[in-house]
């Protein structure tokens, strides 16, 4: 029995906007009423509406009263919603039996919208928590700082998305669990289960392990129908257990990692970089064209993202030649350095190169010593090193590259045990499984609102042996086969 009344109590929410509907609704009617008489409710029509405001008012107060056995919610809120709620559905039975005495009828249902109002303001800080209304007033209109690493990493990064996402179900006004995210001190204190998180590897920390569960999960938080974690927030709660979790302290002391601090710059507002300008990038790659003699061409015709490819020049193109390309490094996307001279020490101008997507070093003599410079590349996305003298040591070094997707090592001394760690390492699983599961329910939807038309299927006539045709006689096709189904458009 009880599970049945649990499922009727969590009816409310559904059932709580018929009452609010037909009262409005009936206010606007009779206040037109007023102004023009010929627009005035008859006196059937007028029980209708409050009758049908009568029947809804009860069935949701009676569900909320159900619903509030099955929650963790502030108890002075709840009393006074309940109450509240509960003295509108007296009220609406009483307009219903005055509805003939115009001016007792017209005073009580004004008294009704003020009491309506009044519990629905309740009802919603029950839901969403006291600030709701008024939580749009602390967005800042400008950016707080110049740079991410002046923010404070908790108050100004972290917490914000934990208030966004888990307040509404483990606030002030709802504890779920005994479990509170609207201050920083609840935050560390936690709920039954102890403290939601702890420093060290993400996986270990209960907020991520909940956050993480398959979204049809009953432990899944938030609830499914709640607004998710975006896969940049989980990204930066992840990188922030992982950096011991502080609550003190501003995020340059924990030194992020270029994309991560791209990923607070986005969440304060702060603008990024402005992209180079292209007609001076472009001067200047013609320039340098001719004075290295390498091919250095726009990537589109658009935008002042280059491509620089040295390896015509082979063993003429050095470090020398390497830092030439200081004066275009904010612009350039893709680099060949293939089979040209350039050594470990040159490799630390391309520290400048922050927009480098795709870079080649394949058959140069360059080592683990000068694969450390990449690290400062956030957008690096493939990297040749065939023909090197890379080791597995080496590759630890590569997984400082968050956005590195595609890896080129043949002849060189990797193993594939390193390897399939470094693949491992670099992706992230629970963001692959997660987005299949994404996709399995889209094409489910997809299927389900895919109108098909059954035709029948009619038999394929029996083919004639393959003999040549007799002077008298002639072959024609065989008529094609209907199809079996048919999508319309």
């Amino acid at each position: 029995m009880e599970p049945l009344l649990q499922f009727i109590g969590r009816l409310h929410p559904l059932a709580v906007h018929l009452p609010i509907g037909v009262f409005v609704l009936l206010a606007v009617v009779e206040t037109i009423g007023l102004v023009r008489p010929a627009a005035r409710l008859t006196p059937p029509l007028r029980s209708l509406f409050l009758a049908l405001g009568l029947l809804s008012a009860v069935s949701a107060a009676g569900f909320g009263w159900l619903l509030a056995r099955h929650g963790d919610y502030d108890a002075t809120l709840l009393e006074r919603h309940r109450w509240l709620g509960t003295g509108f559905a007296g009220l609406a039975l009483g307009l219903f039996l005055v509805r003939r005495h115009l001016r007792a009828y017209a005073s009580g249902l004004i008294v009704s919208l003020a009491l309506l109002g009044a519990a629905g303001h309740l009802g919603g800080s029950l839901t969403h928590g006291e600030q709701y209304l008024t939580l749009a007033k602390a967005i800042p209109s400008a950016p707080a700082h110049a740079a991410p690493e002046e923010a404070k990493v908790f108050d100004e990064v972290i917490h914000p998305i934990l208030k966004e996402r888990c307040v509404a179900c483990h606030g002030p006004t709802k504890s779920n669990g005994d479990l509170r995210y609207d201050t920083r001190d609840y935050v560390l204190k936690g709920g039954k289960s102890g403290p939601t998180f702890k420093a060290g590897p993400p996986p270990t920390s209960l907020l991520l392990k909940r956050i993480h569960l398959p979204l049809e999960a009953k432990e899944h938080m938030p609830p499914k129908g709640k607004p998710q974690p975006t896969d940049d927030e989980m990204t930066l709660l992840e990188w922030w257990i992982d950096a011991g979790a502080p609550v003190d302290g501003r995020v340059a002391d924990h030194a992020p990692s270029a994309s991560v601090l791209d990923l607070m710059a986005a969440r304060l507002g702060i603008p990024a970089a402005p992209a180079p300008d292209r007609p001076t990038m472009l001067g200047e790659a013609q320039r340098l064209e001719q004075q290295l003699g390498i091919v250095l061409r726009p990537l589109a015709q658009d935008g002042p993202w280059l491509a620089a490819n040295a390896r015509l020049r082979r063993s003429a193109f050095g470090d020398r030649e390497l830092a030439a390309l200081s004066s275009v490094a904010g612009a350039l996307a893709w680099l060949d350095l293939g089979e040209t001279s350039v050594t470990d020490a040159g490799l630390a101008g391309l520290a400048r190169m922050k927009q480098l997507r795709r870079l080649q070093l394949d058959h140069t003599a360059v080592t683990g010593a000068g694969l450390v410079h990449l690290s400062g590349l956030p957008r690096l996305e493939s990297l040749n090193l065939v023909g090197t003298s890379l080791t597995d040591a080496d590759l630890r070094l590569l997984a400082k590259l968050p956005r590195l997707r595609t890896l080129y090592v043949w002849n060189t001394m990797v193993s594939d045990e390193a390897l399939s760690e470094l693949a491992r390492q670099q992706t992230d699983q629970r963001k692959l499984t997660r987005w299949r599961s994404e996709i399995s329910d889209l094409e489910a939807r997809i299927r389900s609102e895919t109108f098909k038309v059954n035709r029948g299927v009619s038999p394929l006539p029996v083919p004639a042996p393959a003999t040549a045709p007799g002077p008298r006689e002639t072959t024609a096709p065989a008529p094609a086969q209907a199809p079996a189904t048919k999508p319309l458009p």
